[in-house]
């Protein structure tokens, strides 16, 4: 099946390359865009008017917690996200929602790191077993790798290469910034297994990626050469050593505003906007938040950090760490809130907020067949109203999106 898209504004994932052009998908894939109108068309090509309208790729959520939950991918593809990228799961979950994805263009793409690198009584278990003492959860745990015991480094990379992990992430969290009753300090791997982990992962042509709230863990991370940080810091004022060790190692970051927004009990107000284009229990979800974290924390302090390593030529990759079970964040609809505070919050214009959800995701996490707008790649778009380039909530206004070529029917 051929269609094209005609007389839309096109942003190909880093500029708008045309004003009115034409896009032409063949077979799931970009096939040409054109600054004309094509005088000849594939035998059988419908065309679909992009008159008002601006042509986007397909967005990329960088950071979420699927679990084996579908209704979370097809929830995503609803709101344009045509991928995401899971960040701890069950081997057996990542087997399902990857034959899922790989099978129906109606859900989004799913990529994990399947097991993080976890270690005995330090993050996520300490969280985990907080809120759920059954024994299933205690067993289940058991099983996750021990980096302090038994587990090798390289060890562990190469099993969730086998469970089709796409790259491996980290944890050094001490738990100092979580109002919760647990003992803290929380164990956390020694520098030198965590270094050992990120070689394990480059040995193997993978990322390495890290969790860390805190600045003091956030810093101990970045010096163990990881590629990238899934949080921003709300605990401390951006300052240089920050700045110097995300430039020293070429390290992205992912500051998922919008969970440490419902953690530290902040941006209600936004919330509340962006729910508004939920169902009722969604919308309830959306608007409920955390609180969890430290009087000592503040959001403000994230948004001056992304502000100067936004300055310092720092990759911001937009991920929200939405999951099922978390308050204040939902599927899909949190990626268009995350941008949304990178520019009324951080600075950003709307442009580098779109590239941050297409283009430069893509990039950095070695994902070469989409993110942009160019013939050879999949034709994962996003059709919406108006000029999402000027405008960041028109994002929201959602004409039509497609995965792998096929529109989604967004009424059912």
């Amino acid at each position: 099946m051929s269609f094209l898209i005609t007389e839309a504004r096109i942003f190909d994932g880093e500029n708008v390359s045309l004003p009115k052009g034409h896009v032409l998908v063949e077979g799931g894939l970009i096939k040409a865009v054109f600054e004309s109108m094509p005088s000849s068309l594939p035998e059988g090509c419908i065309t679909v008017s992009g008159v008002g309208c601006t042509l986007v790729p397909g967005l990329i959520d960088a950071h979420v917690h699927t679990f084996d939950e579908v209704q979370t991918l097809s929830q995503a593809l609803h709101f344009g996200v045509t991928t995401v990228l899971d960040m701890f799961s069950e081997p057996n979950h990542v087997a399902k929602m990857l034959q899922v994805a790989a099978q129906r263009n109606d859900v989004a793409d799913h990529k994990s790191c399947c097991h993080g690198a976890t270690i005995k009584g330090g993050w996520p278990a300490a969280i985990e077993t907080l809120f759920d003492k059954s024994a299933e959860k205690a067993d289940k745990i058991s099983k996750w790798p021990d980096l302090n015991g038994s587990t090798s480094p390289a060890q562990y990379v190469a099993t969730q290469k086998a469970h089709g992990a796409s790259y491996i992430k980290l944890f050094q969290e001490s738990g100092k910034l979580v109002n919760l009753s647990f003992d803290r300090p929380l164990p956390t791997p020694s520098p030198s297994t965590q270094r050992a982990i990120v070689d394990a992962a480059h040995e193997e042509g993978m990322l390495a990626v890290a969790h860390a709230f805190s600045f003091e863990d956030t810093l101990a991370v970045l010096n163990s050469g990881v590629d990238g940080l899934m949080h921003g810091c709300p605990d401390l004022a951006p300052n240089n050593d920050l700045v110097d060790a995300f430039q020293k190692h070429n390290a992205f970051v992912v500051p998922t505003l919008v969970i440490l927004a419902t953690l530290s009990g902040e941006e209600q107000a936004s919330r509340e906007q962006f729910g508004q284009r939920l169902e009722p229990t969604k919308k309830e979800n959306m608007c409920a938040c955390l609180s969890i974290l430290t009087s000592s924390t503040s959001i403000e302090n994230t948004y001056q950090q992304i502000r100067h390593l936004r300055a310092a030529g720092v990759d911001i990759v937009a991920g929200t760490d939405s999951a099922s079970v978390l308050k204040g964040v939902e599927f899909g609809i949190s990626l268009h809130h995350e941008m949304w505070l990178y520019v009324k919050r951080c600075g950003l214009s709307a442009v580098e907020a779109l590239r941050s959800a297409t283009s430069v995701t893509a990039k950095r996490f070695r994902l070469f067949d989409r993110g942009r707008i160019e013939p050879g790649l999949k034709a994962d778009l996003l059709l919406v109203r108006g000029d999402p380039t000027t405008n960041i909530e028109s994002t929201l206004d959602i004409v039509d999106v497609w995965r792998n070529g096929t529109r989604l029917d967004r009424e059912h």
